[in-house]
């Protein structure tokens, strides 16, 4: 059984990813509402975070995870399974399936949009320069929240619209959606740039990493769908009926049961 957590909705990108690839997959998902945004976290929060996440999970029953946060990927989740000895669970993270899956579309110039966490880590540029990619990262502190918050059109695209202009300030020609919340805002994104009529490239390592999950994870079983929550929210349970239909039930949880 595959988990999946990330702080709300973001994850939900890659956990439709997979169900689109991968219809018969059973997954579990746990959104930590009551610790978003994650982006903004130390690296030691993060840690607590990304465990007691892995442990409720595997509690549940998932023997595979999905990391599908940005902000912990590879810095956390490796010494993370080192540490807590749970090396039996497989784990996929972000950036390395998205490095793969762009070094084979010869991009020219790449900027990575993340969180504060994640452009810190340096993990994308890291991870690219294995595969032989120069990119460019940016953080768009509040983005991640208002998405999760349900905030207006207007609002997130007063926030993008800067971010847009320092994009064709920069030449690039693809930009790495380095949030798995971002891809929410892209038709936001879309229509910036072609009113400043600037070819863009836009690339989304969910479906990279949906297709990792594919090829390494068992996705063979019986169209299982759980979503947890730690704090009740409508804008994560609309997205979950958006993606999943009727059968997206959401389930929140005490805190007494995350403390287990």
């Amino acid at each position: 059984m595959i988990g999946i957590f990330d702080s709300g909705v973001g994850g939900l990108t890659v956990a439709s990813a997979i169900h689109q690839l991968a219809p018969r997959a059973d997954i579990l998902y746990f959104g930590d509402l009551a610790n978003a945004p994650f982006g903004s976290k130390s690296s030691d929060e993060l840690f607590c975070i990304t465990m007691h996440a892995m442990q409720f999970l595997r509690s549940k029953g998932a023997t595979e995870i999905v990391a599908a946060c940005n902000s912990v990927s590879v810095s956390v989740i490796r010494p993370m399974t080192k540490a807590f000895g749970i090396q039996g669970t497989h784990v996929i993270e972000m950036v390395e399936p998205a490095a793969r899956s762009l070094a084979k579309l010869n991009p020219k110039k790449i900027l990575v949009i993340a969180t504060e966490a994640t452009v810190r880590s340096g993990i994308y540029l890291e991870t690219f320069s294995v595969y032989g990619l120069k990119a460019e990262m940016m953080a768009i502190p509040k983005l991640a929240t208002a998405i999760e918050e349900g905030e207006s059109t207007d609002v997130i695209e007063q926030m993008i619209f800067p971010v847009v202009q320092q994009v064709i300030a920069s030449k690039a020609d693809t930009l790495v959606f380095g949030c798995t919340h971002y891809p929410f805002a892209r038709p936001i994104f879309e229509k910036l740039f072609a009113e400043q009529n600037h070819p863009i490239r836009f690339f989304d390592p969910s479906i990279a990493v949906a297709e990792e999950t594919i090829r390494m994870f068992d996705t063979k079983g019986s169209g299982l769908r759980k979503f947890f929550v730690s704090k009740s929210s409508s804008v994560f349970e609309n997205a979950v009926q958006t993606f999943f239909g009727k059968s997206g039930v959401v389930e929140v949880l005490e805190n007494s049961i995350l403390q287990q």
